[in-house]
This record gives structure tokens, C-alpha cells and sequence, in this order.
């Protein structure tokens, strides 16, 4: 097999991951880049030993970078104080009833949002945001 075939290979997968979600092809693809420059640099290397090569690069590419690829693409942040989103810690006030068995509502920032809590909060009460998961706040009195 030649260089040319094992780059046109390792764009395919490159090109291919773009278009699938997964994070899988691109560790092939790279691999397949990188026995492209081999067979580039290394023109006698045998056709068996390119396939090992190849199968050897894909693990070590998955085990070494896909954990800290996957982190990196998930979408997920952080922020420097731990917090998750930007409304933890925040204060908002309650304008519809809420109980440990039934959802209120609450006001922020303008805005009503669905709020949870473990204990009875009466309206017109301020609460602290504790949480927001999807579109629910999980809050407690601000005491």
C-alpha cells in the first residue's frame, strides 16, 4: 500500500467524524495519517506491517486522546467557583407556591422559570438558586 493511499484514507475519517457524532473515526484517520508519513519516509515497509502499525496507532490514539477529547468537545464548562451554570447563587423570588411534592414558580432576572424545592416556600418569599437542570431551578429560602 502506498503513502497516497493511507492519507487519502486518513482524510476520509477525518471528514467522516465530522460528519458522525461518536469521536471515533478521527483516531483512525489519524492513524492512518500517521502510516501515510511512515510509508512516506519508510518506502520498503511491508503491507502487513502497515495494517499493524495502523491497528497500534488507532489504540494508542483512543486510550491516550479520547478522555480529553471527549471533555473538550462535550460542551460542558466550568466556572471558577465550581458552579456549573450562572444562576447558582443567585436570587430570585418566588411568584408561585412551591412544595417538596409540587413545582412553583419563580422570578429571575425578568423571567418566570419552574423552581424545585425540598420544603414549602409561600409566594412573594426571596429564595437562592441552588441549581438549574434544564429549565427547573432547584431552590431553597434565603435566610
Amino acid at each position: 500500500m502506498t503513502a497516497l493511499y493511507w492519507f487519502y484514507l486518513g482524510i476520509i475519517l477525518i471528514i467522516l467524524e465530522v460528519m458522525t457524532p461518536g469521536l471515533v473515526s478521527i483516531f483512525f484517520g489519524l492513524s492512518a495519517l500517521v502510516v501515510a508519513l511512515i510509508a512516506w519516509l519508510v518506502p520498503g515497509v511491508p503491507e502487513w506491517a502497515q495494517w499493524v502499525l495502523f491497528s497500534i496507532f488507532s489504540i494508542l490514539f483512543i486510550l491516550l486522546l479520547r478522555k480529553t477529547l471527549k471533555k473538550t468537545f462535550s460542551g460542558t464548562a466550568e466556572v471558577s467557583d465550581g458552579t456549573t451554570d450562572p444562576y447558582t447563587g443567585k436570587r430570585a423570588m418566588v411568584v408561585a407556591r412551591i412544595s417538596p411534592t409540587q413545582p412553583g414558580r419563580v422570578e429571575f432576572n425578568g423571567s418566570n422559570w419552574t423552581a424545585e424545592s425540598e420544603e414549602e416556600i409561600e409566594v412573594n418569599t426571596p429564595v437562592i438558586i441552588k441549581n438549574k437542570k434544564n429549565m427547573t431551578f432547584t431552590v431553597e429560602k434565603l435566610v
